[in-house]
């Protein structure tokens, strides 16, 4: 390394240890009954905390070089791979050889038309990277980003994987054998979990990439696990989402990700994220709502019945499904093309836990609407789940689930916030950042998405962004809030996920950690809308997304005393 490369690391490094020390000095007050005198400042220094997640990456040593060689080398791959059977002979002389290039080619219009074309993105954070190339090395390594997207290679299907333990400075530790956290680097044993890649056909017959995340020593406990699983936002693979999945596993939850129709790196196009659009009640992302449907079927061992027709496409897209060169059997093996779940009986899969980001989240919170309705969609049963977890976008669902909803000071706001409609969410049930996601949580608690007395939870992190839940290396988002998100969430299905509750978990929702906006109050209604809201925080500043959507409250904010609406706890 050069004399002036030193010094650049260096600067980065000073830079983001001043900026994360003087941001975490802002966090909200120690207690939710003390909030603190105006500062008409605040509204635009904290716009700087948005700067504070790169900055702790960019001043991370090695993360910068690791972004560039590993971002390359995994869209390298994801490019390449589907042409990859061009190049083997059987393509063009096989008996087969028909179908091998109609497979092909619906491959190749699958990654042009992709949400991302191609799953490009930034590559897989290195801190939940699983050793996908066997080699010993959890730190940076650029061989396991390459792997991490690849269900072609034999040897990268399996893997052990370290527990992380997130920061409220933006690092991350891991736990060791004796289950203390320590840094990465430390010279001794970690404790291991095992992942495995696997696909689950839906029911429109698009293989869905999906991963299982067993907690150390499942396989031969005797014990049945609870289930989280994860469903990523649009342009967003199931490693973008990982810290969440990582952090349940570490408290004894079986981990199932998986990338939905269209998105990621798997199979299918945009149209089959959205199509038929304005058309599914309660869910203007058919694609999410649909497949997380058919992951919970398939967890159980539940029938996924088809609904396209692979020998008539044209009824298929009258039908408002997309049209495919090729579909597979959603039946279960050996008729069909789906494995029966071979986890099923390591799982509690009464204690079913859904979590998703953005579009994911949009899929997730639309399930208790169906599951109350006691058939999904396409009109078949649908699994009960415990709990949800929703990660900035929501579709309007009853309190019949427990629900939890996080969302950021600058997270996106839609078209409710600018009240072109009169529901929350806008006409495409999106995000609204904190604004629409309170009326979202009112309405909730009022019944008007229909009836329901299970717990519910508002949570606004500060000076976060829609970047704040994602765990890609150098997106803007405040540096504490993947570690007070996935303490949440998890907290969350610890309390009211799970058949031993933990009561601590159930505590802890009350409790105001650091990083919890100071201009919008995080409310826990552990009654749901039989018993009252509670105040997790008392705001006590304005934020510049009220300035222009909410003058009036921007006004009270800045100048005394905040807005809120939650009862003050004893």
């Amino acid at each position: 390394m050069t004399r002036q490369r030193r010094r650049i690391r260096g600067a980065l490094a000073a830079a983001a240890l001043i900026t994360v020390s003087v941001l975490v000095g802002t966090q909200a007050p120690a207690s939710a009954q003390a909030p603190q005198p105006p500062d008409p400042m605040y509204p635009f220094t904290e716009v700087l905390q948005l700067f504070s997640g790169p900055a702790r990456d960019l001043g991370t040593p090695g993360m910068l070089d690791y972004i560039v060689r590993a971002g390359l080398s995994q869209n390298l791959g994801n490019l390449a791979r589907p042409f990859e059977e061009l190049a083997n002979p059987e393509t063009f002389t096989a008996p087969d050889a028909r179908q091998r290039q109609l497979v092909i080619a619906q491959q190749v219009i699958d990654a042009l038309a992709h949400n991302a074309p191609f799953g490009l993105s930034l590559p897989s954070h290195p801190d939940y990277l699983p050793d996908w190339n066997h080699d010993g090395n959890y730190t940076n390594d650029v061989g396991d980003a390459t792997l991490d997207d690849d269900y072609r290679t034999p040897a990268a299907r399996e893997a052990t994987f370290r527990y992380p333990c997130l920061q409220p400075d933006g690092g991350v530790l891991f736990e060791n054998a004796s289950g203390v956290c320590v840094p990465g680097t430390a010279p001794e044993a970690f404790k291991l979990g095992t992942v495995e890649k696997f696909t689950i056909v839906n029911n429109r017959g698009i293989p869905l990439p999906a991963k299982v995340w067993l907690p150390e020593g499942a396989r031969t406990s005797g014990e049945k696990y609870p289930v989280t699983v994860m469903a990523p936002g649009a342009t967003e693979k199931q490693a973008d989402v990982a810290m969440y999945t990582l952090a349940a596993v570490r408290k004894g939850f079986i981990g199932i990700t998986f990338e939905e129709t269209g998105n990621g790196t798997g199979a299918g196009t945009i149209a089959d994220m959205y199509l038929p659009f304005l058309t599914v009640p309660h869910c203007q992302a058919p694609g999410a709502c649909r497949d997380i449907q058919d992951v919970t079927r398939w967890l159980t061992r539940a029938p996924i019945t088809p609904i396209a027709d692979p020998n008539n496409e044209i009824a298929n897209a009258l039908n408002g499904i997309v049209p495919r060169l090729v579909r597979r059997n959603p039946g279960y093996a050996p008729a069909g093309d789906n494995s029966v779940n071979p986890w099923f009986d390591l799982m509690d899969t009464e204690h079913i836990n859904l979590w998703g980001q953005s579009y994911g989240s949009v899929g997730i919170t639309s399930y208790p609407y169906w599951q109350d309705r006691g058939f999904g969609i396409d009109g078949q049963p649908l699994p009960k789940i415990s709990a949800v977890v929703g990660l900035s976008g929501f579709s309007n669902a009853p309190a019949s689930v427990p629900t939890q909803l996080q969302t950021a000071d600058f997270d996106i706001p839609a078209l409710g916030a600018y009240s072109f409609t009169s529901e929350p969410n806008g006409l495409v049930d999106t995000t609204d950042g904190p604004i629409g996601t309170k009326e979202y949580y009112d309405n909730t608690r009022r019944g008007e998405n229909g009836p329901g007395n299970s717990p519910l939870m508002f949570i606004t992190y500060e000076g976060g962004s829609h970047g704040d839940s994602i765990n890609w290396p150098g997106v803007p988002r405040n540096v504490i809030s993947p570690w007070l998100s996935t303490t949440y969430a998890v907290d969350w299905f610890q309390c009211y996920g799970r058949a031993d509750t933990d009561q601590s978990a159930c505590d802890a929702l009350r409790q105001p950690l650091p990083g919890l906006s100071r201009a919008f109050a995080t409310e826990y209604s552990p009654q749901g809308p039989a018993g009252p809201s509670l105040c997790v925080t008392i705001p006590d500043r304005a934020t510049l997304i009220q300035a222009v959507l909410r003058p009036a409250d921007y006004v009270q904010n800045n100048w005394g005393p905040a807005k809120y609406d939650c009862t003050p706890q004893g």
